[in-house]
């Protein structure tokens, strides 16, 4: 992963009917050319060119991505934990980031504010590698865990799909 995709704070950018639609075809299929986006916006092949590039370079559109079925490569639990911390130095918590970043079953790692301070997402084989993972993470941080709580995920119905948010 690299840095710069990471969600980041600052300015809004102001955007518009173009650029909305522009963004609504990247969200449907970020493969698409640049020709059809064009196509399906109605908007001038170097105009799309255009707010693409500026959309990227304002890191609006920070990534493509594919999107990949868990269950299908052989990892059919899919799991959301949060954790709760002890207050703890930068240092600490530097090490516990680096650690759940590195580890290959975690697909998600985020700091969060309220009862929790981090989510994790967690692709396992099953039940038994599940528990190891958190095992693994519960006796390696002994010290700076305060709680946890796992949420499989049955099913999704709606995944990063801002759109329609844009003004």
């Amino acid at each position: 992963m690299i840095e710069n995709h990471l969600l980041e704070y600052g300015e809004r950018i102001k955007l518009d009917g173009k650029d909305k639609k522009i963004i609504e075809q990247l969200q449907k299929n970020a493969k698409q050319s640049i020709s059809q986006v064009a196509r399906k916006t109605n908007l001038p092949r170097d105009v799309v060119k255009y707010r693409i590039k500026r959309l990227e370079e304002n890191k609006i559109v920070r990534f493509y991505h594919a999107f990949l079925n868990p269950s299908k490569l052989g990892f059919p639990l899919y799991v959301y934990a949060m954790f709760s911390l002890y207050n703890i130095e930068p240092e600490e918590e530097s090490k516990f980031v680096s650690f759940l970043r590195q580890h290959p079953n975690l697909i998600y790692v985020a700091k969060t504010s309220g009862k929790w301070d981090f989510c994790i997402g967690v692709c396992a084989r099953d039940y038994k590698q599940f528990d190891e993972v958190l095992r693994e993470i519960r006796k390696k941080f002994t010290g700076v865990l305060k709680d946890y709580e796992a949420m499989p995920i049955i099913q999704e119905y709606k995944y990063d799909w801002m759109a329609d948010l844009i003004e």
